[in-house]
């Protein structure tokens, strides 16, 4: 019987890490904001770019939505056309070139900024494709 309690308690304490892990991570994120613009208002999308073309834009742009970030590391996305909001953390990361998104479902994106100003978000990622995709939102009241 004491062999059997090993095993058990092994899977108990991986099961444990394991499920705990996303939150873990995000108590781990600093409160500090090195970047004011990003928490002022919202970000809506207004164009995608693959390899420099532009991909789609305005309301032509399929699944589009808008991007609140709080100073307190959490962020709202909100899809436009029925206003679903899905909540997840956010961080700046690399003196403020890396955007870190964490999901409602603990899936971390890194994102490399290209520009963060008071009225224009711009990030880039290499998408499923392999492509260099360029999401550029604007700044909403």
């Amino acid at each position: 019987m004491p062999t059997l309690r090993l095993p058990f308690f092994l899977l108990l304490l991986v099961s444990s890490l394991a499920l705990g892990s996303c939150k873990k991570q995000d108590d781990l994120q600093p409160q500090k904001i090195t970047s004011p613009q990003i928490t002022n208002g919202s970000w809506r999308l207004d164009q995608i770019l693959q390899n420099g073309v532009v991909a789609s834009s305005g309301a032509n742009i399929k699944d589009r939505y808008s991007l609140t970030f709080r100073p307190n590391g959490t962020y709202t996305q909100k899809l436009l056309a029925d206003n679903t909001p899905y909540d997840g953390t956010w961080l700046l990361l690399n003196n403020t070139v890396t955007l870190r998104l964490t999901d409602n479902k603990c899936t971390a994106s890194d994102y490399t900024l290209a520009t963060l100003s008071d009225t224009e978000l711009r990030y880039s990622f290499t998408n499923r494709n392999g492509q260099v995709e360029e999401r550029d939102f604007s700044a909403q009241p």
